[in-house]
């Protein structure tokens, strides 16, 4: 195993690289416009789709039957709802998708801003011009989200990308003494490109209407039932709308209702032609019909995703994945997908790529095969899209066995996605510790990108950083999954042990051990650097109330102080009431300051600095010889002690590092000011520092960072470890933790 955990096997790794290399490739598909404005904007309009799914499965659920009928009062509220929600969906996803592409071409213009609005106006007026007479009737074909997204989606992306390129190219009015009110000149020099926009649009209807179609409906309806029946085979047929309605999703275009006309003419007349054959006293005859799509090739939505869910639950390993499960089981239920789709995500996912496509395929051949052969009867009986599975497939069938067929194709499904489960968690990983890699190295660079560290980042490195940012705003609110460790300060000299260093630890539920540099980066970049001071300093004081007692005053915890908190007026109030609170002495709290602190010759730092060390906390300068501090400060101000940095000591020591290691010893030695040296790692380096005049020390030679009961036992036996042998320190005899 390697330190990521993935089986170092050759085959598996060249899977998990094959894997990533094509998450890469889909990561360049996502991030061009078109797909990046279709993704936020079906984000948006989700809730609608959402609370629409739910009230439609309400309206259509078979009350009657089972739990009562709905009242008529209630049964208008929820029609008004979903006509609000769900049946406005396509026009509410037009305008997001219009507004996007604004959004976008702002980004990618020359500096000049243009209102994203205007997109929306001129895609909304472009779409009505396509469809022709409106009317309360015809209103709902174009608005809802089964009817009218194909024309959203083509209206909105022609209609913004045509008014882009004439804005670039220059279709303007001159208006450059039209007035001194600048959104309106901004407007009426855009008309031109408007208007060309606009005749575009005309002459696209114009289009159609020669072509013998009265709307770009009825032209989009006439080409997909042309290509999905080229044959009379109605096995076929079925089939080839299944792979379509599949490879449309994992493009993030709504594959049912872009088809939607075949569903509503070819699916739907079959069903009547059963319904009519059963009345008459006959046989039916078609297997292909919506109800036999819905029920046994998209359980749980598009993608048989009620089959990924089960999978998720028995195979998968990633927390945040197995979290967006289970809130997409409480919408799942009713055959809606969209949580999966965008949550994991499934759409332009190159691990999903093949069941999401081909295991409906499968689940719709063995349901074909299972009807044919009479396994269960031909579905005659309607039952709405949103029915939950398995009372879908019972009321559909009218028998047991179509539940059986359906909990079958489920177990298939779940079978067959199991171990693309598993392979996506290990590419996931392994591309979060790349880009968690990286996020790293930029921190430790020192760049900046859009005036952030860590969150200006773009692509996937900018989206963990993006999203543990979040998560530690969270974290450090609740408390929680943030622990501190210490490491000794070890006076090799006089044989004991003088105190240890809080670090700070983020153990985080998906993506474990987060760097301390990458956290400090993120709350700078999140604005609550000082809030998780603040809680690094208040859970110090407690784990040295617990100290205190064992190892008696001159035990010190050592806190990092960040520049920022020193522009707080309240600081020293708060920290003498976490002092008090943690009921420990002022003087076994040593505060560590940056270089960048000493320097500064505010007032408000200076008397801050000042009043703490009154109080008797200590004060010390971390990191000591990476800057530029004037060694006067070290008599101004009022510092306790200072703390070589480890980039001086770690490793060979080299003559110049040599040369200023010497040189600060030798100053805080004839200043009576004492030192510790950081960085500590082997016997070698630590007998090297010593004849330099060292004699306080930390590092992992002594003992790495450990949570403070470790931290005690540590102490506890190094204690005894002199009462048998006294004070004199002999390196061999060091107890490693």
């Amino acid at each position: 195993m390697n330190d990521s955990g993935i089986e170092s096997v050759d085959g598996k790794l060249a899977v998990f690289d094959y894997f990533t290399y094509l998450n890469r490739c889909m990561d360049k598909v996502a991030s061009m416009t078109f797909f990046k404005v279709l993704k936020r904007s079906q984000l948006q309009v989700f809730p609608l789709i959402v609370v629409g799914a739910v009230l439609l499965c309400a309206l259509n659920f078979p009350f009657g039957n089972i739990l009562g009928e709905i009242p008529e009062s209630y049964k208008g509220l929820l029609a008004d709802v979903v006509n609000g929600t769900y049946g406005v969906a396509a026009l509410a996803m037009l305008c997001s998708m219009s507004y996007n592409y604004g959004v976008m071409h702002n980004k990618k213009g020359s500096g000049e801003y243009i209102s994203p609005n205007l997109f929306v106006v001129i895609s909304l007026s472009c779409f009505f011009i396509l469809h022709g007479e409106v009317n309360f009737l015809t209103f709902s074909e174009i608005a809802s989200l089964g009817n009218g997204i194909a024309q959203a989606f083509f209206v909105s992306s022609v209609a913004s990308f045509l008014l882009h390129i004439f804005i670039r190219i220059g279709m303007r009015i001159p208006v450059s003494d039209a007035g001194y009110d600048l959104y309106s000149r901004e407007i009426l020099s855009l008309i031109p490109a408007c208007v060309g926009v606009i005749v575009f649009f005309a002459l696209l209807k114009k289009l159609v209407m020669v072509l013998g179609f009265g709307n770009l409906y009825g032209f989009k309806d006439y080409v997909v039932c042309r290509i999905l029946s080229l044959n009379d085979s109605e096995f076929l047929n079925g089939l080839f709308y299944t792979l379509s309605s599949q490879c449309l999703w994992f493009f993030g275009v709504h594959g049912p209702n872009s088809l939607s006309f075949f569903n509503n003419t070819v699916l739907s007349s079959n069903m009547d032609a059963n319904i009519a054959l059963i009345q008459a006293g006959g046989i039916p005859t078609h297997v292909l019909t919506k109800e036999f799509i819905d029920c046994f090739a998209m359980a749980g939505g598009s993608g048989l995703t009620l089959s990924l869910l089960i999978a998720i639950f028995m195979k998968g390993r990633d927390s945040g994945v197995r979290k967006i499960s289970f809130l997409a089981l409480l919408v799942c239920v009713f055959n809606v997908n969209e949580p999966l789709l965008f949550g994991i995500p499934l759409i332009l996912n190159p691990v999903y790529a093949l069941p999401f496509i081909f295991i409906p395929i499968l689940a719709y051949c063995i349901a074909y095969g299972a009807t044919l052969t009479g396994f269960v009867p031909v579905i005659t009986h309607v039952v709405h899209w949103t029915t939950p599975p398995f009372l879908n497939a019972y009321l559909a069938t009218g028998a047991w066995s179509g539940v059986l067929l359906q909990a079958f194709i489920v177990m298939v499904g779940a079978a067959a996605y199991m171990p693309f489960v598993i392979i996506f968690d290990m590419v996931v990983r392994k591309q979060y510790e790349q880009g968690m890699n990286e996020v790293l190295a930029v921190v430790r660079s020192g760049s900046e990108f859009s005036g952030y560290k860590c969150m200006g980042l773009s692509g996937f490195e900018g989206f963990i950083a993006r999203s543990l940012a979040h998560d530690l705003r969270d974290a450090i609110r609740n408390e929680e999954q943030l622990y501190m460790v210490y490491q000794p300060q070890v006076d090799v000299d006089a044989g004991r042990i003088l105190g240890a260093e809080a670090l700070l630890r983020w153990h985080h539920p998906s993506y474990g051990h987060i760097s301390p540099e990458v956290i400090v980066a993120l709350a700078e970049d999140m604005n609550c650097v000082d809030q998780l001071t603040y809680f690094i300093l208040r859970e110090s004081c407690a784990q040295l109330g617990v100290w205190h007692g064992r190892f008696g005053d001159e035990f010190f915890v050592s806190v990092n102080f960040t520049p920022s908190l020193f522009t707080d007026e309240k600081l020293e109030s708060k920290v003498a009431s976490i002092i008090r609170d943690a009921s420990v002495p002022a003087h076994c709290l040593e505060i560590e300051i940056t270089e960048s602190v000493a320097m500064t010759s505010s007032d408000l730092v200076l008397a801050t600095l000042h009043n703490l060390r009154r109080q008797g906390i200590r004060i010390s300068i971390d990191d000591f010889g990476m800057g530029h501090t004037s060694l006067r400060y070290l008599r101004e101000l009022p510092i306790d002690k200072v703390k070589i940095d480890r980039s001086l000591t770690f490793g060979s020591l080299n003559d110049v590092n040599r040369h200023i290691v010497t040189s600060i010893l030798d100053l805080c030695r004839n200043i009576n000011m004492k030192v510790v040296v950081e960085g500590v790692e082997d016997n070698i380096q630590l007998e090297r520092l010593r004849l330099m005049g060292g004699s306080c020390f930390q590092g992992y030679y002594f003992s790495r960072p450990v949570p403070g009961e470790e931290c005690m036992q540590f102490i506890e036996k190094w204690k005894k470890r002199d009462r048998v042998q006294g004070n004199s320190f002999q390196a061999k005899e060091v107890l490693c933790v």
